[in-house]
């Protein structure tokens, strides 16, 4: 975009009068060229494809002769004439000054001249011609240019987005309804009580059912994270590591260590690939307590001197029966059936992949993480849950299932 000076030529680039950021705040993407003979006004060029400002919040520019606008006029301006701005894809221009008469003379086959209202934007085109003196001469007058972009407007899908209300880029959609204004407001007051620990899941949950009863008489549906928030299904189990040859020393090592035990060797498809023989597995020789511990005649265990060598011989020979406890069914389910379980909408599905990777099993994670009628915070963590309600959902079918 250009504003051209009608009674001067275009300045060059080459020219070192050339400054840039014009104004306060500073304005990125603007040059501006000091005024050359007989004009009053200076020349004006800013670039919409600018890295700068392609994604920033529309442009405003200011008009007039105070020290903070961006086109500094001389002192017989006022302070805040008017002011450019960029909405969309069009340009448009205001006056701010009451009795000072801003005219736009439009370029088409029809060209009228119009005085501009205060607070009145008005559309600007290419070829427009804007007189800021009464009565309209060439030395304050500007030529409104527009350039044509080559790169297309899909390169920019986040173009001028609306940060403030005040300088929203969608000033055509309709206001909205005091109905969702007050749920707005009411949304964020669950919100600040249920950081000061105030709000049961119980109450989300009879607050969520609120707000959907809402939705629906607005044509809003709500569709949960199961059905359509993921979108894919549950990412597969990564294939396990194929074994992997070891090095001479440590064949050596196990070659002539004893191979005793009941259990599967877990070098085993290590040795294999190694091409080392694999020795069979002997029972034990020796009960299981003497085994565990080298005894010596000097009294001395594992390198360490016994303090009463008389104990040792009242060691029992056989080893105590383990009473295994039974495990809760609740935690031989699978994470994602368990997850479903939690929450019928789906919205825990989210932290699927997250738990996976990180446990084996929902019996790891009760044995862990779950003591006392608590789920310790480090889970959480572990697992990626941040929200506050679905952090309560799990902590109640915790403690709903194992008191």
């Amino acid at each position: 975009m250009k504003l051209l000076p009608c009674n001067a030529a275009v300045s060059s680039w080459e020219d070192d009068a050339w400054y840039d950021r014009p104004g306060y705040p500073p304005l990125d993407g603007c040059w501006i060229h000091p005024p050359c003979g007989d004009s009053r006004l200076p020349e004006v060029y800013f670039c919409e494809d600018c890295e700068k400002t392609r994604n920033e919040p529309p442009p405003v520019m200011y008009v007039g002769s105070g020290a903070d606008t961006h086109v500094q006029l001389d002192a017989s301006f006022p302070e805040r004439l008017c002011r450019i701005v960029r909405t969309r894809q069009r340009w448009s221009l205001e006056a701010l000054t009451p009795r000072w008469q801003v005219r736009v003379q439009s370029s088409g086959t029809n060209a009228t001249c119009d005085t501009l209202d205060v607070g009145r934007p008005r559309g600007l085109q290419h070829g427009d011609v804007i007189s800021l003196s009464t009565p309209p001469t060439a030395q304050a007058s500007y030529s409104f240019q527009l350039e044509v972009s080559e790169l297309p407007e899909a390169s920019f899908p986040n173009r001028y987005p609306a940060r403030f209300p005040c300088r929203s880029s969608l000033p055509e959609a309709p206001e909205a309804p005091e109905e969702l204004r007050r749920l707005a407001w009411q949304t964020d007051q669950m919100r600040r009580r249920s950081e000061q620990d105030q709000v049961r899941v119980a109450d989300w949950s009879n607050f969520s059912q609120y707000v959907k009863k809402h939705y629906l008489d607005h044509g809003i549906h709500c569709t949960s994270w199961k059905i359509s928030g993921r979108g894919k299904p549950c990412d597969p189990k990564p294939a396990s590591f194929q074994p992997r040859p070891l090095p001479k020393w440590i064949c050596e090592l196990l070659a002539e260590a004893p191979a005793e035990g009941s259990r599967e060797q877990p070098h085993a498809s290590c040795l294999a690939a190694s091409g080392s023989p694999i020795k069979l597995q002997q029972p034990l020789q020796q009960p299981l307590q003497e085994a565990a511990v080298d005894v010596c005649r000097d009294g001395t265990i594992g390198g360490y001197r016994a303090t009463d060598a008389a104990d040792l011989g009242a060691a029992p020979s056989q080893p105590e029966e383990v009473v295994l406890e039974e495990t809760n069914p609740l935690l031989l389910q699978p994470i994602q059936d368990w997850l479903e379980s939690v929450d019928d909408a789906g919205f825990l599905l989210q932290y699927y992949d997250q738990i996976v990777a990180n446990f084996d099993s929902l019996k790891q994670i009760h044995d862990v993480y779950f003591h006392d009628g608590c789920l310790d915070g480090k889970f959480f963590l572990a697992a990626g849950v941040t929200k506050l309600g679905h952090k309560r959902i799990l902590q109640k079918w915790f403690r709903d299932h194992f008191p």
